[in-house]
C-alpha cells in the first residue's frame, strides 16, 4: 500500500511538470528572435567651449525619444495572444514582478554626466518607474511596464498606436569632456557612443518562480557621434603645410644644355647658376591669406631657409679655395647667410632678410611676393682640372631645397602653425641633354674639345723616395756606423704613368698603327742628391747607376758641386713615331732606380746625431705631335717637380711630402757595418695614380705620357672629322 501511494505522488508531480512545460511552450512568442528597432530614435548633439590655449570642452547630449508602440509593433500578435489568455508579464525580478525594458548607453571615454531627464507619455510604461544608474562609462535605464496583465497592456498598445509619436519615452543624457590637445580632440571626434537594450519576461509565474523560460527580445545597436568639430576649436593650433616640389635648373649664362651637351674650351672659367622657380610659394601664401583672412593676423618665429648645392664631377674643380657666390632675383628680401665648400661641392644657404622685423602676415606675404618668380644663385670659377680629357662628358649636379615655418595668431586668438618643405625637381624645358626624361636630378653636362692646333702646358708632381738598400727610413731614423760607405737609391714607381698611357690611348681610340708623328722632342730631367756638411762623397765624380730603364733612358751627365751631386737623364732615342715611343715606355719596369754610391761621414760628424740627405728633381719635356692623315698639330710643353712618396716619408718629418729626405745617424759604440733590413715593401700596394715623382726617370716617362695624350688628342680630332 505504501508503495502504491508513492507511485501516485510521483505520477501527480510528473503530470504537473508536463503541464507547466506545455504552458511555457504555449506562451513563448514565435518571433522571439526578432530585433526591436530602437537605434533610429537615438541621436547626439553638442557644442564646443573654448577653455584655454590647447584646451577645449565639448558639451554634448544623447537624445533617446522612443515611440513605444512602433518598437513593440513586431510583437503585436504575441501580445494579443497573451491578452486573450489572461496572462501576466512576469519580470526578471520574479513571479508577479512586472517586466521592464532595459537600455544601456556606453560612452567611449570617461565623461562628466549631467542631470539625466526622463519624460514619459506612453501608456504602456510606468513613468514613475524609469530607474537610472551610472556604472563607469555606461548609463543604464530600466523602464518598467505598468503593473497590469497583458490584456491591459494590449489595450494601452492599441490606444497609443493611433498616434505613436505622441506616446513616447524620452531620455536625455547631458555629458561633457575636455580635450587637452588637438590630437586628443581629433581622437574624440573619431569615437562613437553605442547603445543597446532588451525586453525580457517570463511567460508563466511558475517559470518566473523557478527561473526558467525567460524570453529576451534584444534591440538593435545604436551608434552616434561622440564629439563634433572640437578639433576646430580656436583653442587648438591649426597645422598648415605640405611637402612639395619646386622646379629648378642649372645654367651657364642663359644656356640650359637641353638640346645638346654644352661645349667649351679646356681653359674656360665657368660660372654655374642654380635657378629656382619660387612662384608656387608666392601663390600659396596668397591662397592662405584668403583662407584665413589675414587682416589682423600676427606672425612670429619665422624661419624661411633655402639650401642650394653645386657639385663638380671628377675632372673639374673650382679655381679658388673659397669660390665666389652671388644671389639675384631676391630684390633685397632674401640674403646669403653662409656658403662653404667640401671637396668639389659648394653649399649656399639663403634666408628671408630681417625676418625678425616682420610682425604681420601681410608683411610676410608682401616680402615674399616682391621676389622675382625665379631666384638664382651663381657659383663662380669652375674649370676643368689637369685630369680632364677632351670630348668627355662631365656632369655637374645641382640640388635645391627649402623650408618655411612660422606661427600665426588671428584676431580671435586662433593659432596657425605653418610648416612647408620643398624639394627641387629638374625643370623639364631645361633637362640635361644626356638625360632629358630624368626630372629627379638637376644636372648640366659640359665637355671641351682640343682645337685643330693648340698648345698644351702643364706643371705636375711626381712621387719618389730615397733609400739605402731597401730601407726607406720611414719608421725610424736609419742607424749605421761611422766608417760605413753608403749607396743612396732614388726609387720611382712608374706604373701609374704606364697605366695612364693606356687610359689615354683608350680615350683617343688607340692612336697606333703609325698614325701620329713626333717632332722636335726634347727631354731633360735633373735629379740631385745633397749631403749634409758632416758627410761627403769619396769620389770627385760619384758613380751613378740606372736600373729598370730597359734601355729606354740613360744618364747623360753626373756633376758634383760641393756636397751636391746632380744627375741628368734623357731618352736614349730620338722618337719620331708614336708607336715606337709607346712600346718603349711600356717596356720600362714599374720601379726605376738611380743609385749614387760613395757617401761617408766626415771627421766633423758626431755619433747619435741626425744627418738628413736631401733630394731634388725637376724636368721639362716639349715637342710636337702631328696626326699624319690630317696634319692636325698639338704643341706641348710639360714640367715636373718631385714630391715625397708618403710610404717612404722621413721618420723625422712623416707629414712633409714637399721635401724628399732621408735621415741617418751612427752610434760610436757600434763598429759593425749595418746591413739594411727592409721595414716595408719597396713598391706600394696601391700605386699613387697621380703624376708625382722626385726622380728624373719618372719625370721623363711622365713627359712621354704627355705625348700619348697629345697623340690621342690629335687622333681624336681626326675621328671627329
Amino acid at each position: 500500500m505504501k508503495t502504491e501511494r508513492y507511485s501516485k505522488k510521483i505520477f501527480v508531480i510528473a503530470v504537473a511538470f508536463v503541464m507547466v512545460i506545455s504552458q511555457i511552450v504555449t506562451l513563448a512568442p514565435a518571433n522571439a528572435n526578432t530585433v526591436m528597432p530602437v537605434a533610429q530614435y537615438v541621436s547626439s548633439s553638442g557644442s564646443v567651449q573654448n577653455v584655454a590655449p590647447n584646451k577645449a570642452t565639448y558639451n554634448g547630449k544623447v537624445n533617446i525619444n522612443v515611440p513605444i508602440t512602433k518598437v513593440l509593433a513586431p510583437f503585436e500578435a504575441d501580445m494579443k495572444n497573451a491578452a486573450d489568455n489572461g496572462w501576466y508579464p512576469h519580470g526578471r525580478e520574479g513571479k508577479n514582478k512586472i517586466a521592464y525594458i532595459e537600455y544601456n548607453v556606453t560612452f567611449p571615454e570617461t565623461v562628466d554626466i549631467g542631470t539625466i531627464t526622463k519624460t514619459n507619455t506612453s501608456s504602456i510604461i510606468n513613468g514613475n518607474r524609469i530607474v537610472t544608474s551610472v556604472n563607469g562609462r555606461t548609463v543604464n535605464f530600466k523602464m518598467y511596464l505598468n503593473d497590469v496583465n497583458w490584456a491591459s497592456i494590449y489595450n494601452y498598445y492599441n490606444s497609443d498606436k493611433a498616434n505613436p509619436d505622441a506616446h513616447t519615452v524620452k531620455l536625455e543624457i547631458p555629458y561633457s569632456i575636455t580635450a587637452n590637445s588637438k590630437a586628443e580632440a581629433e581622437k574624440f571626434e573619431s569615437e562613437r557612443i553605442t547603445a543597446q537594450g532588451n525586453f525580457a519576461f517570463y511567460p508563466s509565474g511558475t517559470g518566473a518562480m523557478f527561473g526558467f523560460g525567460l524570453q529576451v527580445f534584444n534591440t538593435d545597436v545604436a551608434s552616434v557621434g561622440f564629439t563634433s568639430s572640437i578639433s576646430d576649436s580656436p583653442s587648438f593650433p591649426t597645422d598648415v603645410g605640405t611637402n612639395g616640389d619646386l622646379e629648378g635648373d642649372l645654367l651657364l649664362g642663359s644656356e640650359t644644355e637641353h638640346d645638346k651637351v654644352y661645349e667649351t674650351t679646356k681653359d674656360a672659367i665657368m660660372d654655374f647658376t642654380g635657378a629656382l622657380n619660387v612662384a608656387p610659394i608666392k601663390q600659396e601664401l596668397r591662397r592662405l591669406e584668403s583662407v584665413y583672412n589675414s587682416s589682423g593676423v600676427k606672425v612670429e618665429n619665422i624661419n624661411t631657409e633655402f639650401e642650394a648645392t653645386i657639385t663638380l664631377p671628377d675632372g673639374m674643380e673650382f679655381k679658388d679655395a673659397n669660390p665666389e657666390v652671388a644671389l639675384s632675383g631676391e630684390n633685397g628680401k632674401f640674403e646669403i647667410t653662409s656658403h662653404s665648400i667640401l671637396n668639389n661641392k659648394v653649399t649656399v644657404k639663403l634666408s628671408l632678410k630681417n625676418a625678425s622685423s616682420i610682425k604681420t602676415y601681410s608683411q610676410l606675404a608682401n616680402a615674399v611676393d616682391s621676389v622675382d618668380d625665379t631666384l638664382k644663385v651663381t657659383v663662380k670659377g669652375a674649370r676643368f682640372s689637369g685630369s680632364a680629357t677632351p670630348d668627355t662628358n662631365y656632369t655637374v649636379t645641382g640640388y635645391v631645397g627649402g623650408t618655411f615655418t612660422a606661427k600665426a595668431t588671428s584676431a580671435n586668438n586662433r593659432v596657425i602653425n605653418f610648416s612647408y618643405k620643398w624639394n627641387g625637381k629638374q625643370l623639364a624645358s631645361g633637362a640635361d641633354a644626356i638625360a632629358p626624361n630624368d626630372l629627379n636630378k638637376i644636372t648640366f653636362t659640359v665637355k671641351y674639345k682640343i682645337p685643330d692646333e693648340t698648345e698644351l702646358t702643364a706643371t705636375e708632381d711626381l712621387m719618389g723616395d730615397i733609400l739605402i738598400g731597401d730601407e726607406t727610413e720611414h719608421d725610424k731614423v736609419y742607424e749605421t756606423t761611422k766608417d760605413a760607405s753608403h749607396e743612396f737609391t732614388g726609387l720611382l714607381n712608374v706604373k701609374p704613368i704606364k697605366d695612364k698611357m693606356k687610359q689615354i690611348e683608350a680615350a683617343y681610340n688607340n692612336p697606333l698603327n703609325h698614325r701620329v708623328s713626333l717632332d722636335n722632342v726634347d727631354t731633360t730631367f735633373t735629379a740631385s742628391l745633397e749631403l749634409p756638411a758632416e758627410m761627403a762623397f769619396t769620389e770627385t765624380t760619384p758613380t751613378a747607376k740606372l736600373e729598370g730603364a730597359n734601355g729606354v733612358f740613360k744618364i747623360t751627365n753626373v756633376q758634383k758641386i760641393g756636397n751636391k751631386v746632380t744627375v741628368t737623364l734623357k731618352l736614349v732615342k730620338n722618337y719620331s713615331d708614336y708607336d715606337e715611343f709607346a712600346a718603349d715606355i711600356k717596356s720600362v719596369d714599374d720601379n726605376l732606380k738611380v743609385k749614387v754610391s760613395g757617401a761617408v761621414f766626415t771627421a766633423a760628424a758626431k755619433p747619435n746625431t741626425n744627418y738628413t740627405v736631401k733630394g731634388e728633381i725637376s724636368g721639362d719635356f716639349k715637342g710636337t705631335a702631328t696626326m699624319n692623315a690630317t696634319g692636325k698639330v698639338v704643341k706641348f710643353k710639360f714640367a715636373w717637380k718631385g714630391k715625397q712618396l708618403p710610404e717612404g716619408a722621413d721618420a723625422i718629418a712623416p707629414n712633409d711630402l714637399n721635401n724628399i729626405t732621408f735621415t741617418l745617424k751612427y752610434k760610436s759604440s757600434s763598429p759593425t757595418v749595418v746591413t739594411p733590413t727592409p721595414n716595408k715593401p719597396v713598391v706600394p700596394n696601391k700605386p699613387n695614380t697621380g703624376d708625382r715623382s722626385n726622380l728624373p726617370i719618372y719625370l721623363a716617362v711622365a713627359g712621354l705620357a704627355g705625348i700619348a695624350l697629345i697623340g690621342g688628342a690629335v687622333f681624336k680630332r681626326k675621328k671627329q672629322k
